[in-house]
């Protein structure tokens, strides 16, 4: 299981785990902040750690892999447009 950094935020944004479906068949747990998960053209993407620059290393799994998200709701209503802005802001910076 991944666990990026989820105790390291300075405001409770609550985690999300998703449960996938990798390439190799076999189901892959991943939990990080709710503001490290988004939704977007049919793909679930999160944080999965970081490159040897210290940059983030996002993962894209089609919504087809997926069996389930689960997250934490506390804070998600606040956080949940700034993953979606952070969301488009990494596939710009991808596509750059």
């Amino acid at each position: 299981m991944v666990d990026p950094d989820t105790q390291g935020s300075d405001r409770e944004v609550g985690t999300a785990t998703i449960v996938y479906e990798p390439t190799d068949g076999d189901t892959e747990e991943v939990t990080v902040d709710n503001d490290h998960i988004a939704y977007f053209q049919g793909h679930w993407l999160f944080a999965y750690g970081t490159d040897e620059e210290g940059n983030d290393v996002v993962r894209r799994v089609p919504k087809e892999r997926v069996r389930y998200v689960e997250r934490s709701v506390e804070e998600l209503e606040d956080t949940f447009e700034t993953a979606v802005d952070r969301a488009k802001d990494t596939l710009e910076e991808l596509r750059s």
